[in-house]
């Protein structure tokens, strides 16, 4: 099963190494405290006229290291196998700076007199010092390699850095001037110390480093599932998971559907979504997404979990409160008279969750109904616009009905048709819509009636939700109601005299909550600090699947 499908191309992988992983990385850059390091040094011994120093035993010791105007800059990432597994390598360059250290120098020091002719003193000693030690570098190379996968034990996306590596340039030992080294030829050691330091500055371990910044975000793309009030989306890797295609980009199966208080979502078709191609270099887009009605499917079954979509009415809830009293109905049914002092609850629940579908469907919007009028004699277009512009339907028969029942000739069919139709999301409501006499007795009399309800799923977008979730968002445009009585407790009472109740009192109430649906919307999978760039996405409706071309924004805050 994979209900949510992505491709990442080059240029959304590129935004998310600039934009995130750089500017991140190149702060903790930054920070870096250089290793301490001992250096060993051999014995030694210099002389100065009939003085000779003997050194041995002489240790040195590297501490408390840091970095002084040490600026690395992002230069490039490249995607590809590394040791035979796909990763993206990233490239900084820093340029010349330098570190600071404690420099701690120990050792054992003969001090051998010669006084002529032949008189030999030698007073040992075991000096400990410390120093200020800056050494300097012209600039320095480092390569991290991330690992992009998902961790089923942890349940969670992430991102992993293998061994990082670094190569200072131009190294200069500086080493203190009151350093016992100074009273031997220094040639014979810089070349040692400046290895030793560098080893100290490039042995830093960056995957730690690596992984505590950036497991963080990644692992987030779990959370962003979560709508509040117990519905959690399910976005760990679908039937093709994740994918590298020619090392150029990323491919992307997600399961998605819902749980709600920990149970699944099962609908009766699971789908698997084809992934999108992969982007080409050259596409400004960062990201293509597949998104199934499945999702709508499972968003709404959620809702009706939660009791969401149920509704109760009282008269104060509608406009004309009459509409819930039974003596506005006496008069048309003499079995509800013994009650006509009585006002009515209406109570709508559930008989199964609502469900979508994709199939063409026609919409007179204000672009149909402008095209249409340059297509149109004038007679028939105003037949159109007064009867039928802002109508919404979900089969061609229902349309063509309506057509010939307003006077149009069946020869204008083909073009009108042709004008309004498009791909639309169908949603097919099944409920339950009970008036409840509000007596004394128990239990209380009931009316009870069976409402379909269809609706098109229309001005689809992106945007974020009161949960702070970034969703895909929709308005339900109504295609048509039908209300049909079912039962009543009132001994021969045919309650099919009161389906227009619905009408008055039902349907506003119900198209309110269906509104707040919508606005809640279906949750994408994005990382924390990234948001959908809203205003810009494409969405089109396909044969089976929303697709979402879009880009992602960073938000640095």
């Amino acid at each position: 099963m994979q209900a949510i499908s992505i491709a990442i191309g080059k240029t959304g992988i590129n935004f998310f190494a600039q934009h995130f992983l750089s500017s991140q990385l190149e702060q903790l850059l930054t920070k870096l405290k250089p290793a301490d390091r001992n250096i060993s040094v051999p014995n030694f011994s210099s002389q100065n006229g009939d003085v000779t120093l003997d050194v041995s035993n002489l240790s040195i010791a590297l501490s408390n290291g840091s970095l002084a105007g040490f600026s690395p800059a992002f230069q490039n990432l490249v995607q590809g196998l590394v040791a035979g597994v796909p990763a993206f390598t990233l490239s900084f360059q820093a340029p010349g700076f330098s570190a600071n250290y404690n420099w701690y120098e120990a050792y054992h020091l003969d001090t051998i007199t010669f006084t002529p002719p032949n008189s030999v003193s030698d007073v040992p000693s075991d000096p400990r010092s410390n120093f200020a030690y800056t050494p300097g570098f012209s600039g320095m190379a480092v390569t991290i390699v991330i690992q992009f996968a998902f961790n089923s034990s942890a349940n969670a996306w992430q991102m992993t850095a293998g061994k990082g590596s670094a190569s200072a340039q131009g190294p200069v030992a500086n080493i203190p001037r009151n350093s016992i080294l100074w009273t031997q030829d220094t040639r014979c050691f810089v070349g040692h110390v400046d290895e030793t330091t560098e080893a100290s500055i490039t042995s830093t371990d960056f995957t730690s480093l690596v992984n505590t910044l950036i497991n963080g975000v990644v692992s987030s793309i779990q959370g962003s599932g979560n709508l509040g009030d117990n519905i959690v989306y399910d976005f760990t890797p679908g039937d093709d998971g994740l994918l590298f295609p020619n090392n150029d980009g990323i491919q992307i199966g997600v399961k998605g559907g819902a749980s709600y208080n920990g149970t699944a979502f099962s609908g009766i078709t699971p789908p698997k979504l084809p992934l999108p191609a992969p982007l080409a270099d050259s596409d400004t887009h960062h990201l293509n997404m597949y998104v199934s009605n499945y999702e709508v499917d499972a968003l709404t079954w959620a809702f009706t979990q939660a009791g969401k979509l149920n509704l109760v009415l009282n008269p104060t809830d509608v406009p004309d409160p009459d509409v819930l009293k039974v003596k506005t109905y006496v008069g048309i049914a003499n079995a509800l008279e013994p009650y006509q002092y009585f006002a009515m609850q209406a109570r709508v629940t559930q008989n199964s969750a609502p469900v979508t579908a994709f199939q063409l469907v026609y919409q007179f919007t204000q672009t149909v109904m402008n095209t249409l009028q340059n297509q149109l004699p004038a007679s028939v277009w105003n037949l159109l616009n007064n009867n039928i512009a802002g109508n919404n339907y979900a089969s061609q028969s229902d349309l063509e009905a309506n057509l010939q029942g307003i006077g149009i000739e069946a020869t204008y069919f083909p073009k009108i048709e042709d004008a309004a139709k498009t791909m639309g999301m169908v949603v097919h409501h099944n409920i339950n819509y009970t008036l409840v006499i509000q007596t004394s007795e128990s239990p209380q009399p009931t009316i009870v009636f069976n409402v379909t309800r269809v609706d098109i799923l229309s001005n689809l977008l992106l945007g974020i939700n009161a949960n702070k979730a970034q969703t895909l968002q929709f308005v339900f445009s109504n295609v048509t109601w039908n209300c049909s009585f079912v039962s009543s407790s009132i001994p021969k009472f045919d309650g099919s005299v009161l389906d227009s109740v619905w009408g008055q009192a039902g349907e506003s109430g119900y198209a309110t909550i269906m509104a707040e649906l919508g606005k809640t919307g279906v949750p994408l999978p994005i990382m924390q600090g990234f948001q959908f760039d809203f205003a810009n996405a494409e969405l089109s409706i396909q044969d089976s699947y929303l697709s979402i071309l879009a880009n992602v924004q960073y938000n640095n805050a």
